[in-house]
């Protein structure tokens, strides 16, 4: 169990197709990792659902600049005239100007900043988009996404809530200290977390975003396109005076954008207690990979691996400097 992590998935994509993927190790104790283990793959679930809603605006059924109020308002929130501000874009490139969680402010939703001013991660934001767009359309989330975006891509393996079909396939997390942990499966459908999934059903799902299927050309390229900077990327490389760097990083719709020299590379990430995930591309050459681990040591596995199979690209250097 290398750096107490018991698995590792990893799919490959070249050129806009999967050329292989492979599963190391254990999914629980003493059963060994597959191709059918289903992973907690944590925040990767905000791609998920990003990519739901910009199949349904460039469908016509959604705007992403139409205010939220028109159809969701949080009680927190009401009294707040901000919260006419709200759209989808602003959820989808984390600028809505909520903390992360409410738990983070007494359990209240609540404006830590202004929306649309600057960029503030939150799983808040992503929600609320979730509630809009059920109230809007009428239809249940899961319905949504199996429609627009899990029977287009093949995505049979993929939930997020327990289905019957979970039974004795879970990479069950894994903490250094703690060893095996309970899994979390959420009740209802959350639109920023907790999506159970197999290496290849997000492989799938990751060559159907970079070859831009089910999108307008438009929204495709809003998609890929900086809609707020992060400075939080590039501060540790400042201080170590790093030359492979991104030049400008920042949040696209759904995706973290890092514009190196010569290419851009949409990535994301996913951690919970005792899981780690991550999946990127390089969105000119439709180059990337999908990593998922079972162990919250995760990310020491996924670098290397960045190492070797993208070696001599910027992101492989930019990778092994924040290891």
């Amino acid at each position: 169990m290398e750096s107490n992590v018991p698995s590792f998935a990893v799919a490959y994509v070249r050129n806009g197709s999967v050329q292989w993927t492979r599963v190391y190790g254990d999914q629980a104790e003493g059963v060994p990792a597959t191709t059918q283990t289903l992973y907690n793959i944590a925040s990767l679930a905000k791609p998920i659902s990003a990519e739901v809603i910009l199949r349904l605006a460039s469908a016509g059924h959604l705007s992403l600049d139409e205010p939220l109020s028109d159809h969701w308002i949080d009680s927190d929130i009401e009294s707040d005239p901000r919260h006419k501000e709200l759209t989808l874009r602003l959820a989808l490139s984390h600028q809505t100007g909520f903390k992360n969680w409410r738990y983070q402010s007494e359990g209240i939703l609540r404006f830590d900043t202004d929306p649309g001013t600057q960029f503030g991660y939150s799983g808040e934001g992503y929600e609320y988009a979730l509630r809009f767009t059920e109230r809007k359309l009428e239809s249940s989330w899961a319905s949504l996404a199996r429609e627009y975006l899990f029977a287009p891509t093949g995505m049979a393996n993929t939930a997020w809530t327990e289905q019957t079909w979970f039974a004795d396939r879970m990479a069950i997390p894994y903490a250094s200290k703690e060893g095996y942990l309970e899994p979390s499966i959420q009740k209802t459908p959350s639109a920023a977390d907790d999506v159970y999934t197999t290496i290849g059903d997000y492989a799938a799902f990751l060559v159907s975003v970079m070859n831009r299927e089910g999108l307008s050309a438009e929204i495709a390229e809003q998609r890929e396109s900086m809609h707020v900077a992060n400075p939080g990327t590039t501060v540790d490389c400042d201080a170590q005076r790093v030359t492979y760097c991104p030049e400008r990083a920042g949040m696209g719709l759904g995706w973290e954008v890092l514009e190196f020299s010569d290419e851009k590379v949409l990535l994301h990430t996913g951690g919970d207690a005792g899981e780690q995930t991550m999946a990127f591309y390089f969105a000119a050459r439709r180059h990337g990979a999908v990593m998922f681990t079972n162990g919250n040591n995760g990310f020491q596995v996924m670098i290397p691996a960045i190492a070797l199979l993208f070696e001599g690209t910027d992101l492989a250097d930019f990778a092994m400097s924040k290891r």
